[in-house]
């Protein structure tokens, strides 16, 4: 192979990670709008319930809530849905 080609492979893997690098940095904000959302959903799903299903998806949702606070929104999301799924909720997500 020769230097030229070699030049152009790595330019390319550049490319490609700095790309990869720019959609990480927005996928982070545009979830960490999303995990208070989410949260505010199921509270008011289970706003006036005792029963033990609606205590679960709050506990749930607190690690969620401390997750997003921590950063991790991610993470943050995928507890929102595990709480949602406790009660039968459909989230909406924007």
């Amino acid at each position: 192979m020769s230097t030229t080609h070699r030049r152009k492979g790595v330019n390319r893997m550049k490319k490609l990670a700095m790309a990869l690098a720019l959609v990480g940095m927005l996928a982070g904000p545009a979830l960490a709008f999303q995990c208070p959302l989410l949260l505010k959903q199921i509270q008011d799903a289970t706003a006036g319930k005792s029963d033990a299903s609606s205590k679960k998806a709050l506990e749930i949702a607190a690690e969620g809530d401390k997750l997003h606070k921590e950063g991790k929104h991610a993470e943050s999301v995928a507890k929102m849905e595990e709480a949602a799924k406790a009660i039968n909720l459909a989230l909406k997500k924007k």
